[in-house]
């Protein structure tokens, strides 16, 4: 508004002069120490900040989680630090007490209730909650969803009522989780052949519903929805059935109804092959009835030949012509054949009778002959006593004895006494008398000559223990050859 001059009449109005606009000083050096002084003291209080918190000591707190108890040490400065320090992620569900800004003091006691992280599915809805409700029927109750007495509750795959407990802390850092179902009861009707029924079920399709009713159906029946269908409140089922029938074959007998006019058309439709041999009751042409029994009784014929070995023997046959201890294969053994044809009829795969056609000697068996010498060549053997001759030539394993490791005490009264009553020493050897006759003179390279006039427990076979006297014992365990001299 105008002024008014002093006389009352408007006053006319006056501009006012512009002044210069001051010039700016530049900055100096001067002009910019506060600010570097103030940035210097930021980062050593940081730096002080850091220094106390690496060298705090660290602190001895009890953590109670859910009811479940647990110390540990650390150096943070606040309890929500040393929560996460734990690894717990809260949120504005979780009670926290002392509250997470609080310090962090020795031998404190910090309790967090954990809210539980359930996903509750109920009709076809699903949501995720967290609630520190203890129970199902709880959680039930804070979200509003009523439950009947025929509804069904999973927790986790598992029926549960609503008393049963939600989960609980199960590992550190872990929230309690869990996946809550709620399977509605839904009213059913059903139309069997006419007869109507009606029930609730909790089951997901149909088929799962008329099985848990105990409603079968069976090849040639029709149904009105498709097994599969989603159970919903208002659903209607007409089941028309065929008619039953049973059927026995191959071992197993099936129950199953069928629009059939014959055996023959039952059959097919059953997948039941009919052989020229096989005999069915009632005949192929028959009509179908209700509740027929339809057999097929498979009958088979097999030829089979069966053929035995018959065992050769083995033969030893002397040959004067040969040298004594060698052998010769005269002739090389062969099995022979006895042939047998059976005919064997089967009823229903189990054998009802068998024929023999014919039995007979195929190949006859060869005999496996050896030839044995029995020719005696003297030879002769250069000792260190001089020429000897001997008759046969043994390998044998060759071992030593005395009288005092025969066995006996020396206050025994037959101590040191042979199997053929002389005197056990040197040159007297125990053989196996199978091998070698008792009372024979032998010479053992090495050794000299022995008179086999000893036996031995051990000596078995191709054995020979050679006796020494008891002040002049050479132990022996080698193979040698024994000469059997004349």
């Amino acid at each position: 508004m105008a002024e008014q001059s002093l006389r009352g009449e408007p006053a006319l109005p006056v501009e006012r002069p512009r002044l210069p606009r001051p010039t700016p000083i530049a900055a100096t050096p001067t002009h910019r120490w506060p600010t570097r002084l103030l940035l210097l003291l930021l980062i050593a209080g940081a730096a002080w900040l850091w220094w106390a918190e690496s060298t705090r000591a660290a602190q001895v707190v009890t953590i109670q989680v859910n009811g479940r108890l647990e110390q540990v040490q650390s150096r943070q400065s606040t309890v929500g630090h040393l929560l996460h320090e734990q690894g717990y992620v809260l949120t504005s569900q979780d009670i926290v007490y002392p509250p997470r800004g609080a310090p962090l003091q020795a031998n404190q006691a910090i309790t967090l209730v954990l809210a539980r992280d359930i996903t509750l599915v109920a009709d076809t809805h699903y949501q995720r909650v967290l609630t520190h409700a203890e129970r199902v029927g709880d959680l039930l109750l804070q979200q509003g969803v009523s439950v009947g007495s025929e509804d069904l509750l999973l927790l986790d795959g598992r029926p549960v009522s609503l008393e049963d407990r939600l989960p609980i802390l199960a590992h550190q850092g872990t929230r309690p989780q869990g996946e809550l179902l709620v399977r509605r009861a839904v009213p059913l009707v059903v139309t069997d052949e006419g007869e109507s029924l009606s029930f609730t079920t909790r089951e997901r399709t149909l088929g799962e519903a008329l099985l848990a009713q105990n409603i079968f159906l069976f090849e040639g029946d029709t149904i009105s929805q498709e097994l599969t269908t989603q159970v919903t409140e208002g659903l209607t089922v007409e089941i028309a059935r065929a008619r039953p029938v049973m059927v026995t074959v191959d071992g197993r007998t099936v129950r199953t109804r069928t629009r059939a006019q014959s055996v023959e058309a039952l059959l097919a439709q059953q997948g039941v092959a009919v052989r020229p041999l096989d005999i069915v009751t009632p005949t192929l042409p028959s009509a179908i009835q209700d509740d027929m029994v339809v057999t097929v009784t498979r009958i088979d014929h097999e030829i089979i030949a069966e053929r035995e070995a018959i065992p050769f023997e083995t033969r030893w046959e002397p040959n004067p012509n040969m040298e004594l201890d060698t052998q010769a294969l005269m002739q090389s053994g062969a099995e022979g054949v006895y042939s047998r044809e059976t005919l064997i009829v089967y009823v229903d795969g189990q054998e009802h009778e068998r024929y023999m056609t014919r039995e007979f000697v195929e190949q006859p068996a060869r005999d496996h002959i050896y030839a044995y010498g029995t020719q005696i060549v003297l030879r002769t053997i250069n000792t260190p006593d001089g020429p000897r001759q001997y008759w046969r030539k043994i390998r044998m394993l060759a071992t030593s004895y005395t009288a005092a490791t025969s066995g006996k005490s020396r206050d025994h009264p037959a101590y040191g006494i042979t199997r053929t009553g002389i005197q056990a020493g040197f040159g007297v050897v125990a053989v196996d008398p199978r091998v070698v006759m008792l009372r024979t003179n032998v010479y053992v390279p090495g050794y000299g000559i022995g008179y086999t006039g000893d036996t031995g427990g051990a000596i078995k076979g191709r054995r020979i223990d050679l006796g020494y006297d008891e002040w002049n014992l050479k132990l022996w365990y080698n193979t040698v050859d024994v000469y059997l001299l004349t």
